[in-house]
């Protein structure tokens, strides 16, 4: 058994693409550096018709992954190499401002992490170079230099529907991978919803069996303005699946349990198909049958009272008295939702909804006949199973967005057979490729 930690985080941008001035440091920089980095964000773009029904729009989704890239590869202690960066993705990365991202209301202190067990154990573990064909929905997966005269004959889709992390991956192929600390494993964009995992590089070989799930769950059902991500992937030998997922809006009575539906139907509909041929059979099929899941995302739930009642209480900061009214936690202990999940406690205030770049929330600032939005907790990170110890459950305290951001760090258990029984592959050019998943729509 070996110790990882996991760094996760969820954030509803609210249709903004990120700018010059956006710092990522205070977010990210969490001592101690975490080995894989779980970003989940939702309204990456604007939720209009264009975007929903239309072409989508991944420029944003470019500058987030530019943006992470250049912020995890500059932790304190390595040297960033500005070669990594691509300019054309973000070219406001060059005048980055200080601007405060997160509060260090909590940190990790060096006794939190007191253990008899190691970390992470660095090495390869002879990954597999695993390839599927007949790419779906543009997601492309690449743990190392790439040689395309190299790559089997499949279909290839056109460059206007791949989605933005294949072209960057793509784009980085004649790069040297040693060069940075942390890589691109997975990242996938439906919609406005968009999630990204990243690794310490030196830990990618030990990384297989990797998928993604879309399940959507906005208009007329099925479109992916409202659903999730899913992406399941094993670690030396434990299986782990992350959620991405925006649940529908609303704060009128019985809107929770549209939201209720939203968790089942992810649950019953989200697959990941095993690959006749290679070591993939015993691979897990659904989300529970994962080892090691975590959840996160905008799941919209809100406060169970009325506006003034809420207010009052809000006002006064009694956020145990606001806990007992919200919603997850209403239907979670009536074993209608999440039954069996896990969430740590909240020491935080609400985080939705805020007034434009500013710390007051938007129903102290709105008009008397203006629709009042009740602040609550619509921003949460769930686990399920064994072998995820929550280190800390906090919020950021940037304006950027109507959201505040909510991150947690975890330390994950993770199960590894004797290296001296594996086979060593230490080639740079080993990779896993995922190019057949699941169909868009379910």
């Amino acid at each position: 058994m070996i110790i990882g930690l996991i760094f996760v985080a969820t954030w509803n941008v609210a249709g903004k693409s990120p700018t010059g001035s956006l710092n990522l440091e205070d977010w990210l920089h969490t001592p101690p550096p975490a080995d894989i980095y779980v970003l989940g964000f939702q309204e990456i773009v604007p939720l209009n018709a264009g975007n929903v029904l239309g072409t989508e729009d991944n420029g944003p989704a470019k500058k987030w992954l530019a943006l992470i890239r250049r912020t995890l590869n500059s932790l304190p202690g390595t040297s960033y190499d500005p070669n990594l960066e691509l300019d054309s993705d973000f070219e406001e990365l060059k005048t980055v401002k200080n601007t405060s991202f997160m509060s260090r209301s909590m940190r990790i202190t060096k006794s939190d992490m007191a253990m008899s067990q190691p970390r992470l154990e660095r090495g390869y573990s002879g990954s597999d170079r695993i390839v599927y064909r007949n790419r779906v929905n543009g997601y492309g997966l690449n743990l190392g230099d790439s040689d395309e005269d190299n790559e089997p004959d499949g279909l290839r889709l056109p460059d206007s529907i791949r989605d933005p992390e294949t072209e960057y991956c793509e784009s980085m192929s004649g790069k040297n991978p040693k060069n940075s600390r942390y890589c691109l494993v997975a990242s996938k964009q439906m919609v406005g919803i968009y999630l990204t995992i990243w690794i310490k590089s030196d830990l990618r070989d030990n990384v297989r069996n990797m998928k993604v799930s879309c399940v959507g769950r906005g208009l007329m059902g099925y479109l992916g303005n409202k659903g999730s991500i899913s992406i399941s992937m094993t670690l030396h030998q434990t299986s782990f699946c992350f959620i991405c997922c925006h649940l529908t809006s609303g704060q009128k009575e019985g809107d929770e349990l549209r939201r209720n539906a939203d968790v089942m139907e992810i649950l019953r509909k989200t697959w990941f198909p095993r690959v006749q041929g290679t070591r993939d059979e015993k691979s897990p099929q659904t989300i529970l049958d994962h080892d090691r899941i975590i959840w996160l995302g905008d799941l919209n739930y809100r406060i169970a009272l009325s506006y003034r009642s809420a207010k009052d209480l809000v006002e006064a900061r009694n956020w145990g008295a606001l806990l007992a009214n919200d919603q997850l936690r209403i239907e979670q202990r009536s074993g209608r939702v999440f039954n069996g999940w896990n969430e740590g406690r909240i020491y935080f205030p609400p985080t939705y909804k805020y007034s434009n770049n500013s710390d007051r929330y938007a129903c102290n600032d709105m008009h008397p006949k203006e629709k009042k939005r009740t602040p609550a907790w619509c921003d949460r990170i769930l686990w399920y199973g064994r072998g995820l110890h929550q280190m800390s459950y906090v919020r950021g305290e940037s304006r950027f967005s109507d959201h505040r951001p909510v991150y947690s760090i975890f330390i994950a258990e993770v199960e590894s057979i004797n290296r001296c029984k594996i086979k060593k592959n230490t080639s740079c050019s080993s990779r896993i490729e995922v190019e057949e998943l699941l169909p868009y729509l379910h």
